[in-house]
């Protein structure tokens, strides 16, 4: 019966020593916090329940990644900004102590590539929107150099703590491969469709280059992978990218004044379609979840 106790207590033991051993682990993969710099693809637009008008909201996928595992999460990221804009994001980011083994997350060059615009101009213009190709490569392209030193001043702002910078979906399905898009039947031809993977390709490409010459992570390809087959109703339910949504409800545009309030670094460039469009081509609350995953993803790649 000696035997039988001594057994089991070294089992009881062992068994200790390897839930903490777990326990360790699970505390050395996962970040001490996670703080997200960007724009609308960060900040939660699509998923509702905005607290201010950078369209914040608790369901973004900021509050989703590593779920219970991590407590501390900052949100930082604004609806509509710009690499420019994200000068005051880099600024608060620097004035949270604590640096050393956080994750900091940046999404950031749709605005300036004037992907929404250019959707906006796909959507509603009689004549086809591919002939601005040309015009877009080069604008995107250019982006390079800035988000170089958009990298290197989040990488000085938060010294020893991984930064991993994120790309973004394919908006629309491949009519290649998917032709059903009831959703975008009349508004976007196949031959635009075409040109807005192509563009949103070269985007991620530009983001993964400039990624690797600031020597931080990048999750495009992650974000890519996860977001595959869950275009804007590539799908039936189309659940995790909104297509053309048109809400009457939440379409105030925002003054200086509340912008400031809430934090938004820069004045909201609103006008009267985009604020009644604004959810559109955005992730669900399932695309927010989604975009958790990615970024786990890339952080256990790293």
């Amino acid at each position: 019966m000696a035997a039988v106790v001594l057994v089991g207590a070294a089992l009881g033991a062992a068994a200790d020593a390897s839930a903490t051993e777990t326990t360790a682990e699970s505390a050395a993969d996962t970040p001490s916090a996670v703080i997200t710099l960007g724009d609308s693809y960060s900040s939660g637009l699509g998923a509702g329940g905005y607290v201010d008008d950078c369209d914040r909201t608790p369901q973004a996928w900021n509050n989703l990644i590593f779920g219970s595992a991590v407590t501390d999460r900052t949100l930082l990221a604004c609806s509509g900004a710009a690499i420019p804009e994200l000068t005051q994001q880099v600024q608060q980011l620097a004035a949270i102590p604590g640096a050393g083994d956080r994750l900091i997350t940046v999404t950031v060059g749709g605005n300036d590539a004037g992907f929404a615009d250019e959707l906006i101009n796909c959507l509603t213009s009689f004549f086809s929107c591919t002939r601005r190709e040309a015009e877009l490569t080069t604008l995107i392209n250019s982006l390079h150099q800035p988000l170089v030193q958009l990298y290197d001043s989040v990488q000085a702002a938060a010294p020893g703590d991984e930064v991993i910078v994120g790309g973004y979906p394919m908006l629309v399905p491949d009519p290649a491969v998917r032709d059903d898009c009831p959703a975008l039947t009349g508004l976007l031809s196949d031959s635009e469709r075409q040109m807005l993977r192509r563009l949103g390709v070269l985007l991620n490409d530009v983001i993964d280059n400039a990624a690797a010459e600031a020597g931080v992570e990048s999750a495009s390809d992650e974000v890519a992978a996860v977001f595959n087959g869950h275009e804007a109703c590539a799908n039936a339910s189309g659940d995790w990218l909104y297509g053309l949504k048109i809400s009457w409800t939440d379409s105030t545009e925002p003054t200086t004044a509340t912008a400031t309030a809430s934090g938004s670094p820069y004045q909201p460039q609103w006008d009267i379609v985009s604020s009644f469009v604004r959810d559109s081509f955005h992730p669900t609350v399932n695309g927010q979840a989604g975009y958790a995953d990615a970024f786990e993803e890339a952080w256990a790649a790293r």
